[in-house]
C-alpha cells in the first residue's frame, strides 16, 4: 500500500523517512524508485534501498 501512495504522491520529490528510536534514524533523497516493498532514494550520487515496513513516518523535504 505504501509503495502505491509513494508512487503516486512523491515520486520524483525529496523526501525524509524515519524509522523510530533516535532522532538521526532518517535518511533523505530523491524519490527515484517505489516497488515490491523497496524505497529507492537517490542523494549524492548514492542510491539508498529502504525496506518500506521499517519506516513510521516521511516528509517532503
Amino acid at each position: 500500500m505504501m509503495d502505491k501512495f509513494i508512487s503516486e504522491h512523491l515520486y520524483s520529490r525529496d523526501i525524509e523517512v524515519y524509522f523510530g528510536g533516535r532522532a538521526n534514524e532518517r535518511l533523505s533523497g530523491k524519490v527515484v524508485g517505489s516497488a515490491d516493498g523497496v524505497l529507492v532514494l537517490e542523494k549524492d550520487g548514492r542510491r539508498d534501498y529502504v525496506n518500506l515496513e521499517r519506516v513510521l513516518a516521511a516528509w517532503e523535504i
